[in-house]
């Protein structure tokens, strides 16, 4: 190997060096202390407790069993409103999947967000209500405006209900921040869960059939494809990484290894067709010349 390749490949070891230890910090088979013990329970087919309380966008209380009065299903999200991190983008993504239903808010549909966070108030609530009911694309009458309703709750009422659809979460004091599952819960008109839909990557025909399968009081099989996306904040001093940054970096570790393994062997291709080349140029160098340009030609018979 060349000179200029040997500090390269040094280079590459050294980064490889700080990436496996990086790796023994940030990747672990454990999950991370702040999601630890949060679990997502089983809850398909129970009913949510009619008489949980939560507070309007105005201030009132309003029993919740009160808006499981008809034939519509219920989209339910369980966010807080300062949340820095995955709260608004859970309800940016169920914005894009409700605008691109053919299910209309409303009329085919209610929508009721509440916050586990006992100490946001109806002021935030307000807010985030207007916000979303501006972001809907085709417009919301008056009946689409009291079926998009965001809500505040104190600590024992939003544990109550968030228990009963099995959504855990956690306070981080170090942080101040909550850790939570990301997903969405799908309600047949009793209130009775019927699906869920987890993460950020579900699509608007996924909402829309599960809308109709709770609108006609189907229950999902089972929470077998469940798939739990967690949120959780970054605390330096603990030394802690979000969940995303590990998802991050593990790939960032396998194309670490890709890119590496494909410089080395450019690499190592680009030394075999210098050593091929100088081989080459040494051997046309010691052929026989002949001794003038008119002389006979190689091979030709000599008197």
């Amino acid at each position: 190997m060349n000179r200029f390749s040997l500090p390269i490949l040094a280079a590459l070891l050294s980064a490889l060096a700080f990436g496996s230890s990086a790796r023994g910090q940030v990747l672990s088979d454990e999950p991370p202390e702040a999601i630890r013990g949060l679990e997502v329970s089983d809850k398909l087919g129970f009913r949510v407790p009619l008489d949980v309380e939560i507070f309007d966008s105005t201030g009132k209380t309003v029993e919740i069993g009160s808006y499981f009065n008809d034939r519509r299903p219920t989209v339910l999200l369980l966010v807080y409103y300062d949340c820095p991190m995955l709260c608004g983008l859970m309800l940016n993504k169920m914005n894009e999947v409700i605008n691109a239903t053919d299910q209309t808010v409303g009329e085919d549909y209610r929508i009721l967000v509440v916050s586990f966070d006992h100490t946001n108030t109806t002021e935030m609530a307000r807010q985030m209500q207007e916000r979303y009911h501006r972001a809907y694309d085709r417009g919301l009458d008056e009946l689409g405006a009291e079926s998009f309703l965001f809500h505040t709750a104190t600590a024992g009422q939003s544990r109550r209900l968030a228990d009963s659809v099995g959504f855990d979460y956690r306070f981080i004091p170090a942080s101040g921040e909550f850790s939570h599952p990301s997903v969405m819960y799908i309600l047949t008109p009793d209130g009775t869960l019927s699906s869920y839909l987890s993460g950020l990557d579900y699509e608007p025909q996924q909402l829309q059939i599960a809308l109709l399968d709770a609108g006609d009081s189907k229950i999902a099989k089972s929470i077998a494809d469940f798939f739990l996306h967690m949120c959780f904040t970054f605390d330096p001093t603990a030394g802690a990484y979000t969940l995303e940054a590990f998802r991050v970096m593990q790939i960032a570790g396998v194309l670490s290894v890709i890119g590496v393994g494909g410089l080395i062997g450019g690499l190592r291709v680009i030394e075999v067709f210098r050593r091929r080349s100088a081989r080459n140029a040494a051997g046309a160098s010691s052929e026989p010349t002949n001794p003038t340009m008119n002389g006979p030609a190689r091979g030709a018979m000599q008197p």
